[in-house]
């Protein structure tokens, strides 16, 4: 039986596969499911000024401009 972390890093690749247009982060939300992927440098939860939507990342910690 696969782990599920294995499962689900098999089916993101499939998604990759499938889609090779995307960009990194436009794909992992677009195969989430979710409308926004949200990231920040902050470690504080309370911290909203510092979120991202990660969708127009180019790589890590780039953003598209």
């Amino acid at each position: 039986m696969k782990l599920h972390s294995e499962k689900l890093l098999t089916s993101f690749i499939r998604y990759c596969i499938k889609h090779p247009d995307e960009r990194f982060w436009q794909a992992l939300t677009n195969w989430s499911g979710f409308s926004f992927i949200f990231g920040s440098k902050s470690n504080s939860f309370e911290d909203y000024s510092n979120l991202t939507d990660v969708y127009y990342m180019k790589g890590k910690n780039e953003h598209t401009e």
